[in-house]
């Protein structure tokens, strides 16, 4: 061998050991770094000897890395509607809890008994009224909660749409930046691009063409291009207020548009699954349909007490008022029996339309008030099943169904999640850095370094000698 391959082969492994040190020690230093793969760094021989670094590359964990994002866009909607359910589960009440509507029928139920034992009592009849009261401000209050819910959702989309926008415009920017040659450099673009994939992957479902450090192409699954050379842009109008009777569907509510063409959640070619998805579920499908379910129990209640009374046109023990609102929302003790409002506590032992009270001692309407409400009757818009129920019944019918949804949406939540971190482990597994082994491979590069350092000086030894004689 030459002294000219000598001094190459010798100076290229210094170089070669100097950029492996390099590479190497910033592995090590971003071993507990979030989203942080580890690099390795290809060499080709050169002549007349020695070798020559070509490039940088970072582990990739192929599939699972796509795997991951499905999963982790299916963990996190699942997780929204999972708290959307428990919430709603909560505002209605379980028998035992004292502030829930079944507890608060309960009180009523127990007022009006009481009433019938002694119905010239004025403290029974003012107990049946405050009970009453009670019974339709619950159901007043568990809309205002629901459509809060909805509100809520509303403007979290608005503020999602935002974030999303926000980072496809620096996704479309890394794009540019990991187009420029960069040669044998170390850089942390494909980590800021995997951490801007991961946020929006939480929200929407969607597919990743190319490799994390490269440019990137991403797509939503119904086949809208999201970024490429450039950022897409999307649009949502939140809703200042909400109600009932607002909806999607008769166009008082916003769906999302990307670049000017809808994907909203449940259209052909709209949004699948995900936490963005999870807040239209939660504004358009989850909470209405709770709703429906409130405004069904206070018109069934309604209808029941409907015998409370002399004449249809007074209403019965509890009314609707006018509005296009849901009836939940809208339904209210009757003024005739209710002094606050000119009425008389002798109508709630005699009925609506009483003129003068009944003979004392008598229960008035009270014995037919009782079996209206005790009768069974199907009420499926509530219930969500054909069978009959009394009043009381079909307020637990409808607690035990929330429940039931509850518990099913926890169920799931927690199956995505456990899927997800199986995926994180596997990715991490396959793309982490190992720092034994980084260190170990450090000691052979220190070795490797003074070899070649060793091999000059020895042939700068032998030069000299020869330049001597």
């Amino acid at each position: 061998m030459t002294f000219t391959a000598t001094f190459s082969n010798a100076l290229s492994g210094l170089s070669a050991s100097t950029l492996r040190a390099e590479l190497l020690s910033f592995n090590i230093a971003n071993a507990q770094t979030a989203n942080f793969a580890r690099r390795e760094i290809a060499f080709v021989p050169v002549t007349p000897g020695g070798v020559r670094a070509t490039g940088i590359t970072r582990i990739d964990a192929g599939r699972a890395e796509q795997q991951l994002l499905s999963a982790n866009n299916n963990a996190a909607g699942s997780s929204v509607r999972a708290d959307a359910l428990n919430a709603i589960n909560e505002g209605f009440g379980t028998p035992e809890d004292p502030n829930g509507l079944y507890a608060s029928f309960v009180r009523f139920d127990q007022a009006l008994n009481d009433l019938r034992l002694t119905p010239e009592s004025g403290a029974s009849q003012t107990a049946l009224l405050r009970a009453s009261r009670d019974v339709a401000e619950t159901f007043v209050q568990l809309d205002t909660e629901a459509q809060a819910l909805r509100l809520e959702a509303d403007r979290t989309i608005g503020r999602t749409v935002d974030r999303i926008n926000d980072a496809l415009v620096a996704l479309r920017d890394l794009n540019a930046e990991a187009r420029r040659p960069r040669g044998v450099s170390i850089e942390t673009v494909a980590e800021r691009q995997r951490a801007l994939v991961l946020e929006i992957a939480d929200q929407i479902d969607i597919s990743v063409d190319g490799n994390f450090g490269e440019a990137l192409t991403i797509r939503t699954n119904g086949g809208f291009q999201l970024v490429g050379e450039e950022a897409a842009v999307l649009s949502f109008t939140p809703t200042g207020s909400i109600a009932s009777n607002l909806t999607y569907a008769a166009g008082d509510l916003s769906g999302i548009f990307v670049n000017g063409r809808e994907i909203t959640p449940g259209l052909a070619q709209g949004l699948g699954d995900g936490a963005l998805a999870a807040q239209f579920a939660i504004r358009d499908a989850l909470v209405p349909e709770y709703t429906n379910r409130l405004n069904a129990a206070a018109r069934d209640l309604v209808e029941r007490t409907s015998v409370f009374s002399t004449s249809p046109a007074l209403g019965g023990l509890f009314v609707l008022d006018t509005g296009v609102t849901g009836d939940a929302s809208r339904i209210r003790v009757n003024a005739s029996v209710d002094p606050a409002q000119g009425g008389e506590l002798f109508r709630l032992r005699d009925g609506v339309g009483a003129t003068v009270p009944g003979p004392e001692g008598g229960d008035g309407l009270l014995g037919v008030l009782r079996t209206a409400i005790d009768a069974p009757r199907a009420v499926p818009a509530a219930t969500q099943n054909a069978s009959s129920y009394s009043y009381l019944d079909l307020l637990g019918a409808v607690s035990t169904g929330l429940g039931t949804s509850a518990l099913r949406g926890n169920g799931v939540r927690d199956a995505s999640a456990q899927r997800a971190e199986t995926l994180d482990t596997e990715v991490n597994r396959r793309v982490s850095v190992d720092t034994d082994r980084e260190l170990q491979d450090l000691l052979l590069v220190e070795q490797a370094f003074a070899a070649n350092a060793r091999v000059i000086q020895v042939a700068d030894d032998m030069l000299r000698q020869l330049l001597e004689f």
